[in-house]
């Protein structure tokens, strides 16, 4: 379930495209992204915002074939992900659809968790996010004025997916930022939501998790799997993509880690460093080995890390390395980061801090 990094697209043979996903415990002073001036066209942009949970449970399924009928003209395409994708029962214009989607929100349990979603996230609660969520959108439009600003779905994906991109919209499923504590995360089943996953469904990770999953569908065609160095390179040109549009965000939240995992993080950069930067390390092809690097899990189970680790070690040490990149070559546009396809060039601008 985690980009969360969890997995948006495939790569070549086993590794997954993990959406990475959160942030600084303690950043000190502004960071140079949050000195960024919006253009005036970005700065009065509207961001459209979707109910779909909402719209879900109240409709009338009296005749389920209408119900789906209205939900899909509504919707569209996250319409059809959500019931070929999430749910996987039917493709989203079939007769039988409605049918198949009746015991789903007639569940108890689901309906349990809805309600628990309209308890736990008030208006007031979801007025703060929405307003977090359009100045990171329009804070893509200000980087990426040509480029699709998408509509921001709220919904519930029975914790199939946090975070659900498409190609115009965004959807973020409530139900999977509950909370560690809460009874229904705890009431999960251990063995496909083991604690680290139940400690990731924090609503303190929504917004970062949100910009991860956007600007990683948004790249994915620029994803070139090669060796370990090309993985590092990218999970931190997507990771500081997405500090571009929430950089008030903590590096914390932005990895997903409490403050206490940021701090081995720091603490540890360059021991981290000395286990990555060898041939056999920083060249290694083999996706099991590079994955272990990347993968959200425990601790990070690479050669020599121990298990006080965070995880994740492989997205935080690329995300400092082209944070040092573009700060020494300020007038690269993230367009240009994007494109850059010499990874060596990268790799040569980080100091790792001893």
């Amino acid at each position: 379930m985690r980009l969360k990094l969890d997995k948006i697209i495939s790569s070549v043979g086993t590794l997954c495209f993990i959406l990475f996903i959160a942030g600084c415990g303690g950043c000190e002073g502004e960071k140079p992204l949050q000195k960024v001036e919006l253009a005036p066209e970005a700065k009065e942009l509207e961001v459209k915002f979707k109910r779909f949970d909402t719209d879900l449970f109240g409709a009338d399924f009296s005749n389920p074939k209408v119900a789906c009928q209205l939900l899909y003209q509504t919707y569209g395409s996250f319409f059809c992900n959500f019931v070929e994708g999430d749910l996987m029962l039917a493709p989203c214009q079939s007769d039988t659809l409605g049918a198949l989607l009746v015991p789903f929100v007639q569940n108890a349990d689901i309906l349990q968790t809805h309600q628990e979603i309209q308890r736990v996230f008030t208006a007031e609660k979801m007025a703060t996010y929405s307003d977090e969520l359009t100045a990171a959108m329009r804070r893509w439009n200000h980087f990426f004025p040509d480029s699709i600003v998408p509509a921001i779905v709220y919904y519930q994906s029975a914790w199939n997916n946090n975070i659900a991109p498409t190609d115009s919209s965004l959807g973020i499923a409530l139900d999977c930022y509950l909370g560690e504590k809460n009874p229904l995360t705890q009431k999960l089943h251990p063995e496909m939501f083991p604690q680290y996953k139940k400690a990731n469904m924090d609503e303190r990770y929504m917004v970062a998790d949100a910009a991860k999953g956007w600007v990683a569908r948004q790249a994915r065609r620029y994803y070139q799997p090669k060796d370990f160095l090309s993985e590092l390179v990218f999970y931190g040109k997507l990771m500081y993509m997405a500090e571009a549009l929430v950089p008030d965000q903590t590096d914390a939240q932005m990895m997903s880690w409490s403050n206490e995992e940021l701090q081995w993080a720091e603490k540890n950069e360059w021991g981290t460093w000395k286990q990555m930067a060898t041939e056999d390390v920083m060249f290694q092809t083999k996706p099991f080995e590079i994955n272990k690097w990347f993968a959200d899990a425990p601790f990070t189970s690479a050669e020599a890390i121990p298990q006080d680790s965070p995880p994740q070690l492989g997205v935080w040490m690329g995300w400092k390395m082209v944070r040092q990149y573009m700060e020494a070559n300020p007038s690269i546009t993230l367009q240009q980061l994007l494109a850059e396809k010499d990874n060596q060039k990268i790799l040569a601008a980080f100091k790792p801090k001893r």
